[in-house]
Formats: C-alpha cells, sequence, structure tokens
C-alpha cells in the first residue's frame, strides 16, 4: 500500500464515533423530508419498507463505506487509488466532489434555520399572530425566494464560517465534541416537542394516519420507490461520509455494529420527527393535507412557523423544533466540509489549509444558490440524485476488490454482529440503483415534454436529466485529466496506533 506518515487523528471513544456518524446521518431529511413522505405515501406501508430499505440499502453501503476507511487509513480519493489502483483515484474523487458539490448548497438551508432561529427570538412570531399566513409567506419570499436574496447569503456566510471553525479544531477538539453535544439535543428536543404536540387536541388524528396501513400500499411501486429514496437521502449511506470518518476509527471499531446503530438512530429520528410534525400539522391546520403538500420549505418556514405562532406555549415549540433542525443541519454540514478536508489533507494539506481551501471552495460556489432559489434547486436535483451514483461506485469497488475478502479480513474480525447476508447484499446494489434512478430519470424527464434533455439557463431547467447528466460529465472529465497528478500526490496521512 501507499506511505504512511505519523501523527495521526482519531475519535476519543466509541461513543464519539457513534454520535458523529449519527451527526452525519441525522439532518434536515429526517426532520422535513420524511414526515411529508408518510403524508404523501399513505402512512404505516411506507415506513414499514423504509425500515426494509435501511438494511437491504443502507446497511450494506455504509459497511462498504466504512471499510473503505478503516482499512486505507485514507478518504475516498485516496482509498479508491489504494484498493483498485491509480487508475481509480478520479473515481473516488469524482465522490468526494459530489458530496461537496452537495454541502455548498446544503449550508445555505442551515443559513435559513439560522436566520428563523434569530426571528423567533426577536418576537416574530407575535407579528404573525396579527399578520396570518400572509405574513409568512411574505417573509419567507422576500426572504429567501426572491433573487438576488442577499440576506440569505449573509446567514449562509455565517453558516460556513461556524462549520469552519469547527473543523478546524480537528477530530476530538472539534467534530466530536460538537456531535457529542448536537446528537443528543436533536433526540431531546424532538421527544419534548412529542410530548407537547400531543398534548394538543386532534393530535392524534395524525398519529393515526401515520401508522395506519392499507395492504394494498404494499403492491404500488411509487410506495417502494418512495422508501427506497428516503432511506437514501436520509441515511447518508453511500455518500462518502461514512468513510471518512472511519479513516479515524480505531482499529478493532465494529463496522457492521456501528452500520446498523447508524441506521436504526437515523429512522428513530425520523419517527420522533414524524410523530411531531404530523400530529402538530393535524392538531393546528384547517387542511393538514394542503400543508404537508407545501414543500418542505413550505412546510417548515411559512405552515409551520404560522401554526406556532397560533398555538399555545407556540414560542417553546418554535424554539425547539429549529434548534433541534439547526443541530441536525450543522453537523450534517461538517461531515460534508470534513469530508473535502480530508481528501486535501491525503494529498499533503495541513488541517488549517485544507480547512482554508475548503471554506472558501464553499462560499464562492454555494454563493450562487444563497443568491438565487432557482440555483438552489437545480444543485438540489442535480447533485442529490448524483448521491445514488456515489452508492453505485462504492458497490462496484466493493466486488472489484472481494466483498468475500472484506467480509473475512475486515469486518466480521472486529464484529459482534454476525449477520453476514447484510454485507453480501451489496453485490444487488447495481440492480437496486437501475430501479431507482431509472425511476427518477423517466420522472423527471415527464416534467419537460420535448426538452427534457436541455440544461440551460440552470433556473428554467432545474430538474432535467440532461442537467444532471452534464453537470456530472462535465465534473468527472476534470477529475479524468487531474488522475494522474492526484494519484501522485496521494499518500496516507493518518496512522491510528
Amino acid at each position: 500500500m501507499a506511505e504512511i506518515k505519523q501523527g495521526g487523528d482519531q475519535f476519543g471513544s466509541r461513543w464519539g464515533l457513534i454520535a458523529t456518524v449519527l451527526g452525519m446521518a441525522v439532518g434536515t431529511g429526517n426532520i422535513w423530508r420524511f414526515p411529508r413522505e408518510v403524508a404523501g405515501n399513505n402512512g404505516g406501508a411506507f415506513i414499514l419498507i423504509c425500515f426494509l430499505a435501511l438494511f437491504v440499502w443502507a446497511v450494506p453501503l455504509i459497511c462498504a463505506e466504512s471499510v473503505f476507511g478503516k482499512k486505507t487509513r485514507m478518504a475516498n480519493a485516496g482509498a479508491f487509488k489504494v484498493l483498485l489502483g491509480d487508475n481509480w483515484a478520479w473515481v473516488g474523487a469524482w465522490c468526494a466532489m459530489v458530496c461537496v458539490m452537495l454541502g455548498c448548497y446544503y449550508v445555505v438551508v442551515l443559513g435559513w434555520v439560522m436566520k428563523y432561529l434569530s426571528l423567533i427570538f426577536t418576537g416574530f412570531l407575535t407579528q404573525v399572530q396579527a399578520g396570518g399566513t400572509e405574513l409568512t409567506s411574505e417573509v419567507w419570499k422576500n426572504f429567501a425566494m426572491t433573487p438576488p436574496a442577499t440576506e440569505a447569503w449573509m446567514w449562509f456566510v455565517a453558516a460556513v464560517l461556524i462549520a469552519a471553525a469547527i473543523i478546524s479544531r480537528g477530530v476530538q477538539g472539534g467534530i466530536e465534541k460538537a456531535n457529542k453535544i448536537m446528537i443528543p439535543s436533536v433526540f431531546i428536543l424532538l421527544a419534548i416537542l412529542l410530548v407537547r404536540v400531543l398534548m394538543l387536541p386532534g393530535a392524534w388524528k395524525g398519529l393515526e394516519y401515520m401508522y395506519h396501513i392499507v395492504p394494498a400500499d404494499f403492491a404500488n411501486p411509487r410506495v417502494w420507490l418512495a422508501a427506497f429514496t428516503q432511506a437514501a437521502w436520509s441515511s447518508g449511506a453511500g455518500w462518502g461520509m461514512f468513510h471518512v470518518y472511519f479513516v479515524y476509527a480505531a482499529k478493532d471499531e465494529d463496522i457492521m455494529l456501528n452500520a446498523f446503530t447508524a441506521t436504526f438512530g437515523d429512522m428513530v429520528a425520523a419517527m420522533l420527527a414524524g410523530m411531531v410534525v404530523l400530529p402538530a400539522v393535524f392538531a393546528l391546520a384547517p387542511d393538514p393535507m394542503a400543508v404537508m403538500k407545501s414543500g418542505a420549505n413550505g412546510l417548515t418556514f411559512v405552515n409551520l412557523t404560522n401554526l406556532f405562532a397560533h398555538t399555545t406555549g407556540g414560542f417553546l415549540m418554535a424554539v425547539l423544533f429549529f434548534i433541534a433542525l439547526f443541530s441536525a443541519a450543522l453537523s450534517s454540514v461538517i461531515a460534508m466540509v470534513e469530508l473535502g478536508c480530508r481528501n486535501l489533507m491525503d494529498m499533503g494539506f495541513s488541517r488549517p489549509k485544507a480547512t482554508v481551501f475548503v471554506t472558501a471552495f464553499f462560499l464562492i460556489v454555494g454563493t450562487w444558490s444563497a443568491l438565487d432559489n432557482g440555483i438552489f434547486e437545480n444543485q438540489d436535483m442535480v447533485w442529490g440524485v448524483a448521491l445514488l451514483m456515489v452508492g453505485l461506485f462504492y458497490s462496484i469497488a466493493a466486488m472489484k476488490f472481494g466483498v468475500e475478502k472484506l467480509w473475512k479480513d475486515d469486518i466480521e474480525p472486529c464484529s459482534d454482529m454476525h449477520v453476514k447476508w447484510m454485507w453480501t447484499i451489496i453485490k444487488l446494489f447495481p440492480a437496486i440503483f437501475a430501479f431507482v434512478w431509472g425511476w427518477w430519470v423517466w420522472d423527471a424527464a415527464s416534467w419537460y415534454p420535448g426538452e427534457w434533455f436541455k440544461f440551460w439557463p440552470l433556473q428554467k431547467y432545474a430538474y432535467t436529466p440532461g442537467s444532471m447528466v452534464v453537470e456530472w460529465a462535465l465534473l468527472a472529465v476534470i477529475l479524468f485529466a487531474l488522475n494522474g497528478a492526484m494519484a501522485k500526490k496521494l499518500v496516507h496521512s493518518n496512522k491510528i496506533d
């Protein structure tokens, strides 16, 4: 294998690693996406299929990422080079850059949450009581939806700098310490909110809807596709971030058990969020399903804000909700920034230098999404769907290196969970990917009859398959051209004693 330099970084405890990987997995996909998907897919059958998808999709991909990071002690580009050869460095780099590009717009959401926390603490809900839903809609439109959204950009900059400050302090002093605070906070805050929400008259209707099961839904392909998509985007499996965190794991860290723990914890967070949001909406909204169909931004920043404003104890509920959302979003952003930094550190950058470089990249690229929501929507589609492709590359890499070999040499020896099928099922991932990604392409093409292949201007063709493929291909061409230079610079830089 490649050269190993002395002086690595490592998690201080197993709890620190678990809190950190949970922080990466638990994000806005749990708190605002899962409740909408439950409502849009008729409740209980969708939830049960989500549990199945976690074991079929998420666990094997998390194991693949984790074993690559732990075995090589290198991030994405370096690990692909070490395990598969120099010609694969660009593939690992492509996987890393997808996550970095996603982070550049995802951090915009963190800025939005910070803005709304400041609004709530400065009396916004009192103003909404007088102005109604029209006021929440107007404030949201003026803040984030009308380009150039300069105020949203300022909050975006603040969010990037907060994440960078945490990353600059290293694994134990920054990442681990922050997640040990934030992740328990998310679960505690959601649990407190759940107790309060269930005291609202009519709240139980939301739980009844959430858990009712219609047998016919198990035969509905769209429910299955929605569940597998939720598992992919909520758990963070196949994004490359578990990979980077396991670079810092102890030599005897249990890959299989941690993968199971991360997916189970992610689902618990999603269920808590669903049991908060759905009962609140069913108890307080005249038309609950209209609220749930208002999109992530409409649900969170317009409708829920308005509902909190007109509820006894709504100020406390809003504070708890947005702090939980802030903690979930920040923990995910930290993982995305660290992924970029770790890849540069494998090429010889110091942590401070890598942090400055990645922070500057986030600020430059993310500015377009912060200023123009049309760009944000395009980036969300392009790089969100690209995460499925990243998972495909990890499954192919695992099969090329040897699924059985990885199990015998690296997963089973350190595991208290000897459930081999949860790992070897990764061989089926290409078929599952073709099904899920093919559905996305088919669906997106139907939104643009006769124009599905167009990609410019981005705001007009935000969701076209053409935009998706062109941006993916552009990134691939650049990294393929740089493959030789990257491969020469990639060396081991994190030795775990």
